[in-house]
């Protein structure tokens, strides 16, 4: 069946707007898990200035005075002020950093003194990650894997919270190979990105024209642990069912690649063989069940439905969107889809796609770092920015005919001229629960929080390998973040 007609975004139906308002309140949440509630100021103590905050803006709505983001500023509100009134508890505090060229993972504060080490016998793919119980997960580079590309992984390794290693899964075979990031699930399940691997006679059969070898996209996989060294795949989606292209109208993916947005262009970009994508990182919203990930050689960002079954996550129909395994969006470079120039181009090398958490400024926006890695430029400097994805009101992403993804502009950014580089490699940012970002500067080393004025509040120096570094905060017991 050939591709022909015109793409546009289905409607929600009623039960997943249920679903969606069920498992909102279901999930802990980081405004649930409040580090303070009621310090309005940020004096480290509820007292007689958050209460005149709060009285000034009682009857508004929103804003740092609504503790209970309920939307509005009432006796609610006023109820947990008074309920933690004097001074706040003490957090402890810890950024993760995981370097590609030590075979160790550390936890550090913000001073940079290290507070927990974690030891492997083999370097890092990009960054670990803590669970609540303070379980440290960590991509790592299996040194026997049939692919070798930038960031290479293959391997899994979890260690409980005493640094006892309890897993060591091997994600890599003839087929696919774990590579870059994964991201934590709920369920105690995580998902990677992996290298999925086809024949170059297989890519000219899918309308590749140039090509001179094996072609390597992307797929995600679900991994469930079951064992030390087992694991079972629950669920998978592969970018080599989402693929149009306009130069063979003999084959089933023929069609108008600006009429099909939800698809990728198997002849966009310059690899000729092995890593066409680059994917290089990838986050899950819990809320939405949806996943972001972040393509360097594409230069944008893609989100995709991960309420699907494996076997609709290979079509174009099924799961809460109703379009299957085609991406419901995307951002940074329109002229990958047919819907724009060079000149509409945002992200020059793009690492670090994250949604912002529920709780937090934002929440449901997508946070990434542009390297800005531009082609000739002498004057190269990134920037973080903050995407707010428009969305119906039955949360559909909103694409007008022949026009590309919107908005516009970010919603946020930090960075300019002179300011900061990163490189053309790795860095990343992270919003945290003090709705400042913590940004990583791959290149120098360099960690830095900012709040969302811009202002500076610290930087800290790690190793210049260090993809990205994110904070968790212990909150009653359980680890939270990044």
């Amino acid at each position: 069946m050939r591709l022909m007609t015109s793409w546009q975004p289905s409607s929600l139906t009623q039960n997943y707007s249920k679903q969606l308002a069920v498992l909102a309140l279901s999930i802990s949440t980081p405004c649930a898990l409040a580090l303070c509630p009621g310090d309005i100021d940020g004096s480290d103590s509820v007292d007689g200035s958050d209460l005149a905050s709060l009285l000034s803006a009682w009857g508004t709505t929103g804003g740092s005075a609504d503790i209970d983001g309920s939307g509005l500023v009432d006796g609610a509100d006023l109820a947990a002020l008074l309920g933690a009134w004097g001074a706040c508890p003490a957090v402890v505090e810890r950024n993760m950093v995981s370097t590609v060229t030590v075979n160790s993972t550390t936890a550090r504060n913000s001073a940079g003194a290290i507070l927990q080490t974690w030891t492997a016998s083999t370097g890092a793919a990009s960054i670990a990650y803590l669970k609540p119980d303070g379980s440290l997960v960590r991509p790592s580079i299996h040194v026997a894997g049939a692919y070798n590309g930038a960031a290479r992984g293959g391997r899994i390794q979890i260690w409980n919270s005493a640094g006892t290693m309890v897993n060591d899964l091997i994600v890599s075979t003839a087929e696919f190979q774990q590579h870059h990031d994964i991201t934590l699930l709920p369920n105690g399940n995580f998902l990677c990105i992996a290298w999925e691997g086809h024949t170059q006679a297989q890519g000219l059969a899918a309308g590749r024209t140039t090509l001179t070898g094996a072609i390597w996209p992307e797929t995600i996989l679900e991994i469930q642990p079951t064992g030390y060294n087992t694991y079972n795949i629950v669920w998978r989606w592969s970018l080599w069912n989402h693929l149009v292209q306009e130069a063979n109208s003999s084959l089933a993916n023929y069609g108008v690649v600006a009429d099909h947005p939800e698809l990728v262009n198997i002849n966009y970009g310059t690899v000729n063989s092995g890593d066409w994508i680059h994917a290089n990182a990838i986050d899950y919203d819990p809320v939405r069940d949806q996943i972001v990930m972040s393509s360097r050689n594409f230069n944008e960002f893609w989100v995709i439905d991960h309420s699907t079954t494996t076997a609709q996550a290979a079509t174009h129909t099924g799961g809460n969107a109703g379009r299957g395994g085609d991406i419901l969006y995307r951002w940074g470079n329109p002229a990958a889809y047919g819907r724009g120039t060079a000149a509409n181009q945002v992200f020059f090398t793009v690492h670090s796609a994250a949604w912002i958490n529920a709780g937090m400024p934002g929440a449901g926006n997508i946070l990434a770092f542009n390297n800005g890695d531009r082609a000739g430029s002498a004057n190269d400097y990134s920037t973080v920015v903050e995407i707010a994805p428009p969305r119906d009101a039955n949360g559909n992403y909103v694409i007008a005919s022949e026009q590309a993804f919107g908005p516009a502009s970010p919603a946020w950014s930090h960075g300019a001229l002179g300011a900061f580089y990163g490189g053309p490699t790795q860095c990343g940012a992270f919003r945290t629960l003090d709705n400042t970002t913590l940004i990583t500067l791959t290149n120098t080393g360099t960690v830095f929080e900012v709040n969302a004025a811009g202002s500076t509040i610290w930087t800290m120096t790690v190793p210049a390998s260090c993809a990205r570094v994110p904070r968790y905060r212990q909150v009653d017991g359980l680890w939270i973040g990044p």
